[in-house]
């Protein structure tokens, strides 16, 4: 078995109704060949992936790679962008196309809902109204809601929320600012976006998040971008008695920074044999997801980079890694109470 825990989607009459009239400051465009282009209010229109929304090429491309099942969420610009992030009404309508993507699946698609960070005092209940609604047990979280940090004390009920339910957050990179030293977006996503995740995670870390949410499942995209390779510096702050010695880094957290990365998931999107190996060596097997960031080139999608590292391994921890760590945090998942769907 094989459980996907990073992929993205989109549905193809959620694309047609933005050619048609303009809405959440997104504008579409029908091309040639079956393509959109889409831009977001002022900046500049480009081209998504068709495989976003082939989704009879995707269930064919699971079936022959035997993935049973796929974690699907929007690419993560849809979610945040510099400036902003969804707000209610738009992560409900993106999580209505989301359960019809996964109607379409036969069986091998999981709708991960958006969160409403946009509007940090109903997002928690977004969540929540999501799980009871449209049964969803994960969730894209970027790594800031338009430039606003997760760490604040505004996005606590949030995570309260997510962990009483058991829920499994999925942080996935996003652009907090529009490009400046980078003339290409794309070298924002290869440079940038691991140092995004690293960023919030370390804030997280050391603002005492996982000390107040030790419950919290959370999954970092990309192998955690740098995060698992500065475990010792990110130590070293917290063990420091000479003059470089800061409180605030034993302020908030009640072990060394590297400590909370057994209460973190990374998944195998690293993009070298080298770097998923170097991953499950430090974080363990058991801290480990299987993820492939299906359809993008600069990412993994049918898993050749990936499967080299984890064809070494032994039957236990690779069968952890494609299904056994998901399928423990899924089936753990609790529904919530009576909550209002209106």
């Amino acid at each position: 078995m094989i459980i996907d825990t990073h992929a993205h989607a989109l549905d193809e009459a959620f694309l047609d109704g933005l050619c048609q009239k303009p809405a959440f400051g997104l504008a579409a465009e029908g091309g040639k060949g079956n393509r959109f282009w889409i831009k977001r209010g002022e900046g500049r229109a480009h081209s998504l992936d068709e495989n976003l929304f082939d989704i009879p090429k995707r269930i064919e491309s699971l079936a022959q790679r035997g993935v049973d099942l796929q974690l699907i969420a929007p690419p993560p610009g849809f979610v945040a962008w510099p400036g902003g992030a969804a707000n209610v009404a738009y992560a409900r309508s993106l999580n209505e196309h989301g359960a019809r993507i996964a109607k379409q699946g036969e069986g091998r698609l999981e709708m991960m809902a958006t969160l409403a960070l946009g509007e940090p005092e109903r997002c928690a209940y977004e969540l929540e109204r999501a799980a009871d609604l449209h049964g969803v047990r994960s969730a894209i979280l970027p790594t800031t809601a338009g430039g606003r940090p997760l760490d604040g004390p505004e996005f606590d009920v949030l995570f309260t929320v997510a962990e009483r339910l058991g829920l499994l957050l999925f942080m996935h990179s996003v652009s907090a600012e529009a490009p400046s030293r980078f003339p290409l977006y794309g070298m924002q996503v290869l440079v940038q976006w691991p140092f995004e995740t690293t960023l919030a995670v370390t804030r997280m870390i050391f603002e005492g998040v996982f000390d107040r949410h030790p419950g919290l499942q959370l999954l970092l995209a990309h192998g955690g971008g740098n995060l698992i390779f500065l475990k010792g510096r990110l130590n070293s702050a917290y063990e420091a008695t000479g003059w470089e010695a800061d409180p605030y880094y034993r302020k908030n957290i009640s072990k060394a920074p590297g400590d909370y990365f057994q209460q973190i998931f990374f998944d195998t999107c690293s993009l070298s044999a080298e770097s998923v190996d170097f991953t499950i060596r430090i974080a363990g097997a058991d801290r480990v997801m299987f993820g492939t960031d299906y359809p993008f080139d600069i990412g993994d999608p049918e898993a050749k980079r990936a499967l080299p590292a984890l064809n070494r391994l032994a039957d236990g921890p690779k069968e952890k890694i494609f299904h056994g760590n998901a399928e423990a945090v899924l089936k753990a998942v609790r529904r919530p109470g009576n909550c209002d769907a209106g």
